[in-house]
Formats: C-alpha cells, structure tokens, sequence
C-alpha cells in the first residue's frame, strides 16, 4: 500500500504517486466517485431523449484496462425470445432500441 512507501521514495523528486499502489482510502474514494459519476449518467440517461455517454471509471493502479465486451447478434436471439424469429436486421434494430443504441 502507498502507507508503506518508505519516506525516501516519496521525498525522491521522480516518483510519480499514480504509478504506485493506492491505500484503502484511496481505493474507496474512486469507488465513490465512480458510483456518483453512474448515478449522474443514470440520471440523465433516464431525462435525456439522445444516448448520453456512459462515463469510463477512474483507472486503478496496475489494473489493465477493460474492454467492453459485446455479445452477437446470433446469442443474444437464443438468449432473448423477443429477438428470435426476426430477421437479422429487425433484430438489431429491436436490440439496439432496448439497450438504447438506436
């Protein structure tokens, strides 16, 4: 944890605090922080007639960065009865109103 950096590292003029390990208060206030930050999107997603843009989480030290992962079009029909029997392109455009793409 950074309580443990020795105070020779921290006093050196090099280090660069971002790049070391948080401590648990630091680790909880950008859990807090991105939890405001998805309420304030839900918020405005739920009053907004256009898509707002999901915010991206303030990036952990020495966590690798996430890619969204999606699903096919061909899963999400087996998954979702309302999208099977549409064509393909019916299926995307009803996937992309129920997620809030379209």
């Amino acid at each position: 944890m950074r309580n443990d950096t020795p105070e020779r590292d921290l006093s050196r003029s090099e280090y660069d605090p971002a790049s070391g390990r948080w401590s648990g208060i630091e680790t909880l206030l950008a859990a807090l922080i991105d939890e405001v930050r998805l309420n304030t999107w839900i918020y405005a997603q739920a009053h907004s007639e256009r898509r707002v843009e999901k915010p991206t989480p303030i990036r952990r030290p020495g966590m690798p960065v996430r890619r969204e992962k999606r699903m096919s079009l061909s899963d999400a029909q087996k998954i979702d009865p309302r999208l099977r029997g549409l064509s393909e392109d019916e299926a995307q455009a009803t996937l992309d109103r129920l997620t809030g793409r379209g």
